[in-house]
């Protein structure tokens, strides 16, 4: 029996809260350990910034998309 599109809902739902959760752990994790290192070591190198870059770009992007899957399930954010 093939899966209903409310059951394919749920468990995408599922699986991105399952994605959400790890990723807020890591980047907390990922916090924690540049606001360490940051007052324990010598200066981050230049090359630092360009990757800081894309990863503020992607995350501006993924909450844009978190945004935009609230609207669509109706949540309002």
């Amino acid at each position: 029996m093939e899966p209903t599109e409310s059951e394919i809902v749920h468990t995408a739902v599922d699986a991105l809260l399952l994605v959400v959760a790890k990723s807020a752990e890591d980047l907390n994790a990922f916090h924690d350990a540049v606001t360490k290192a940051r007052g324990a070591t010598a200066p981050f190198p230049r090359a630092a910034v360009v990757v800081t870059e894309r990863i503020i770009d992607d995350l501006k992007r993924v909450e844009q998309d978190l945004r935009s899957a609230l609207v669509d399930l109706g949540i309002s954010p």
